[in-house]
């Protein structure tokens, strides 16, 4: 009896014990998958503004910065709390953005 209850023991320590690791990884793996989602939706939404101000004539590009009301959105909070997601985006979106206002001698100062 006694080696029976040793060996009970023993099986729902492991047991127990496999719990705590398989819960333990899946917090990280669950915060990693949050992550990338956010990265997808950012990069996404990168992607459409390049797309957008590639497609758009300098008239359309200039009504469009004029009716821009600048306020807070869920892709603003997001890059504001993540400074690598923000380079990221920055790097995507800066590059066609100022050189169509340059075509468009739209930047300011000028």
């Amino acid at each position: 009896m006694k080696a029976q209850f040793f060996v009970s023991r023993k099986g729902h320590a492991v047991a127990a014990f496999a719990l705590l690791i398989a819960f333990g990884m899946s917090m990280p793996a669950q915060a990693q998958m949050r992550g990338h989602i956010k990265q997808k939706i950012v990069m996404d939404a990168a992607d459409m503004i390049v797309s957008q101000v590639q497609s758009e004539s300098c008239g359309q590009f200039a009504a469009g910065l004029k009716q821009h009301k600048s306020g807070s959105s869920h892709a603003g909070s997001m890059l504001k709390s993540d400074p690598s997601l923000r380079a990221q985006f920055v790097n995507k979106v800066a590059g066609p953005l100022v050189n169509k206002m340059i075509d468009c001698d739209l930047l300011p100062g000028h």
